[in-house]
C-alpha cells in the first residue's frame, strides 16, 4: 500500500516534465509516431494544449526534427541522443548523421555557485586550493562546465564541476523514458522490436557512470599508463587532491584544431604524418590494449607542438576482451581477403546471441555485400562506409550484436573521418591491416598456447576434485533406489569373452587418456615456471612434454576413429 502511494506521489511530481516532454514531442510532428494519446489521456492534457507552435518545423526532414526535439528537451535527452548515435543497431545512417550533431546547448551556470559547489566537494575554498581561479567559465556542457586555474606551484589546470541538481534531474528524466519505453513496446510494435525497455536501461547505466567523475578519473589514469612510453599522444594528468564525484581536475593541455590542416601546416605540423599517427593510435587502442576513447570527436582532441595528438573526456571508453580482439581482427581479415565465410563467423562470434538462424541465407547476403562493396582496391575502400553498410545488413537479418561493437566501430569512423580531412588519400584500413595481422598470429604463439592448456589443465583438475564427491552423492542416490537405470544385456553367441576384451580395450583408452592429460598439463606448468635450459625461450623439459602429450592426444584420436569411437 504505501509502495502503491509512494509510485502515485512521485507520479504527481513528475506531471509537469511529462507535460513538457510531450509537448515538444508534439510540436516536432512525433504524435503520430509515439502514439502518446495513451498519456495524453492519462495527463488530462487537452487537444489544444499541444498544439504545433511552429508549423515551419514540420517541413523539416524528421531525423532534424528529432535532434532538434532532443536538444529542446534538455541534458539528459541530449545525451541519450548522443549515445543512441552510437548504437547502429538502432537508428539508421540519416539519422547517425543528425544525432551526431547534437549540441549541448545548455547555458553556463554562475561562476559563484562553481566555486560553492568545489569547496562543498573538496572541503576547501578554490582560492585556498588554487593560486587563480577564472570565475568565467571556459567551456560549458550539459552536465558540466570547465573552469581554468593556476595551482600555488604554478601549473595551469582544468577544473570540470558538475552542474548545481542535474543528478535529480537526469534521474527523474530517466525514470520517464523508462515509462515511455514500456509504453512503446506495448503500444508500438515496430518499435517494440528494438527492446527500447533494454535501451533506455543500458543508457541509464552508461549516463550514471559518467555522473560520477571518479569513474573519468580512473579511465585517465588508466589510459595515460597504457600510452606512458608513447610519443605520439599527450594525456592529462588528474589531481587526485581537486577531484571527487562531481569535481575533476587535470592538467590544462591545449593546442591546435586537429580538423584544420591550414593552421596545422602553419605551426609546421605535417597533415599527412598526423592522419596517420592518429590513425595508428586508435588502431592500438583497439587491437594491442583492447581499451578505446569511446567518442574522439575534434573537440576531445588537440594538437600539441611537434604533432603530438592531446586527448581528453574519457568518461565513455569502450573495452574489448581479448577473444572480441581476435574477432574483429578475424573481421577486418575476412573484409580485406574477401573470404566470406570468415567474415559471417566473426560476426556471429561477436553477437549476443551467438548462432545464427539461417546460415545459407546470412552466408548469401554477406556474399552479396562482399561484391558490392570490396570489389575495388583496397586503397580506395573506406572502412567507415563498409562498416555503416555492414551494420544495414545486420539489422536487416535481426543479428544484434554487443554494445562494445557499436562503440567501437563509431571510434573507428570518427577517427577515419578525421584522418581523411587531414589526407584525402589515406590508406585507413592498411595503416590498421599490421595491428590485425599480430592480434591473429597470437594466436599460434607458444605462450598462448601454453596459456591455453594451463586453462584446461585447471578446469580438468577442478573437474576431477568435484567427481569423488559427486560420484558418492550418485552412489548413495543409487543405494536408495531414488535413481533407476533401464539396463539390457544381451549374451553373444560366443559368449562373454567380447565383452571382456571391450572392457579391456575400453579401460586401456581411458588409462591412456588420462596420462595423456597428466603429461599436458605437467608440461604446461614446466614451460609457465622458466626452468633452464631452454630453446626459443622456452624450457627444454616443457616443450618435448608438451610434443609428447600432443602426440598421445592425436594417436588417441586416431586409434578411437578406427574402431568407431569405442
Amino acid at each position: 500500500m504505501i509502495s502503491h502511494l509512494h509510485s502515485a506521489f512521485e507520479f504527481a511530481a513528475q506531471v509537469p516534465r511529462y507535460t513538457e516532454i510531450l509537448k515538444v514531442l508534439f510540436k516536432y510532428g512525433f504524435s503520430d509516431v509515439l502514439k502518446l494519446v495513451v498519456l495524453q489521456r492519462i495527463l488530462g492534457i487537452e487537444g489544444s494544449d499541444l498544439q504545433v507552435h511552429d508549423s515551419g518545423k514540420l517541413s523539416l526532414p524528421p531525423e532534424e526534427r528529432l535532434r532538434l526535439a532532443l536538444e529542446e528537451l534538455g541534458p539528459t535527452f541530449i545525451k541519450f541522443g548522443q549515445i543512441l548515435s552510437s548504437r547502429r543497431d538502432l537508428v539508421n545512417g540519416s539519422y547517425y548523421n543528425e544525432l551526431c550533431k547534437l549540441q549541448d546547448k545548455v547555458p553556463t551556470f554562475p561562476g559563484k555557485e562553481a566555486k560553492h559547489i568545489f569547496a562543498e566537494e573538496i572541503g576547501m575554498s578554490v582560492h585556498k586550493a588554487f593560486a587563480d581561479f577564472d570565475i568565467e567559465p571556459m567551456a560549458g556542457a550539459s552536465m558540466a562546465q570547465v573552469h581554468r586555474a593556476t595551482t600555488h606551484e604554478g601549473a595551469v589546470v582544468a577544473v570540470k564541476i558538475q552542474r548545481p541538481d542535474i543528478q535529480p534531474l537526469i534521474e527523474r528524466d530517466l525514470s520517464i523514458l523508462h515509462d515511455l519505453a514500456k509504453l512503446i513496446e506495448k503500444h508500438v510494435p515496430d518499435i517494440a522490436s528494438m527492446n527500447p525497455v533494454g535501451v533506455v536501461k543500458e543508457f541509464s547505466e552508461t549516463l550514471t557512470k559518467e555522473l560520477d567523475f571518479t569513474n573519468e578519473a580512473d579511465n585517465t589514469e588508466r589510459f595515460a599508463h597504457l600510452f606512458k612510453d608513447s610519443k605520439a599522444i599527450s594525456v592529462p594528468a588528474i589531481l587526485r587532491e581537486f577531484s571527487s564525484k562531481k569535481i575533476l581536475t587535470m592538467e590544462f593541455i591545449s593546442g591546435f584544431p586537429v580538423n584544420d590542416p591550414k593552421v596545422l601546416r602553419k605551426h609546421h605540423i605535417n597533415p599527412i604524418l598526423l592522419s596517420k599517427s592518429i590513425s595508428k593510435l586508435i588502431f592500438e587502442q583497439i587491437f594491442v590494449y583492447g581499451f578505446f576513447h569511446g567518442d574522439p570527436h575534434p573537440g576531445n582532441m588537440t594538437v600539441l607542438h611537434g604533432g603530438v595528438m592531446g586527448l581528453y573526456d574519457f568518461g565513455i571508453m569502450g573495452e574489448f576482451s581479448m577473444g572480441f580482439r581476435m574477432s574483429v581482427a578475424n573481421l577486418i581479415a575476412g573484409l580485406a581477403e574477401k573470404d566470406n565465410r570468415q567474415v559471417m563467423s566473426s560476426l556471429v562470434d561477436m553477437s549476443e546471441s551467438g548462432s545464427l538462424v539461417d546460415p545459407e541465407k546470412m552466408l548469401r547476403e554477406v556474399e552479396e555485400f562482399s561484391n558490392k562493396n570490396l570489389n575495388k582496391p583496397i586503397s580506395q575502400i573506406n572502412l567507415s562506409d563498409v562498416f555503416n553498410k555492414l551494420l544495414e545488413l545486420l539489422r536487416d537479418q535481426h543479428l544484434r550484436m554487443k554494445g562494445s561493437f557499436y562503440l567501437g566501430i563509431k571510434a573507428l569512423s570518427q577517427v577515419e573521418a578525421i584522418g581523411r580531412e587531414l589526407n584525402p588519400d589515406l590508406n585507413f584500413i592498411l595503416l590498421g591491416e599490421p595491428y590485425a595481422t599480430k592480434m591473429l598470429q597470437e594466436k599460434y604463439r607458444p605462450e598462448h598456447l601454453a596459456h591455453i592448456l594451463h586453462q584446461l589443465s585447471s578446469t580438468s583438475l577442478d573437474i576431477l576434485d568435484d567427481i569423488p564427491g559427486d560420484f558418492r552423492v550418485l552412489w548413495k542416490r543409487l543405494r536408495r533406489g531414488e535413481i533407476n537405470i533401464p539396463l539390457q544385456l544381451k549374451v553373444d553367441s560366443k559368449g562373454i569373452e567380447p565383452l571382456r576384451k571391450t572392457l579391456n580395450k575400453t579401460s586401456n583408452r581411458l588409462g591412456n587418456a588420462i596420462l595423456a592429460a597428466a603429461v599436458l598439463i605437467g608440461s604446461t606448468n614446466l614451460i609457465r615456471s622458466g626452468l633452464s635450459p631452454k630453446v626459443w625461450d622456452i624450457p627444454v623439459l616443457g616443450l618435448i612434454g608438451l610434443i609428447w602429450g600432443i602426440c598421445m592426444c592425436f594417436r588417441h584420436a586416431l586409434s578411437t576413429r578406427r574402431s568407431d569411437g569405442l
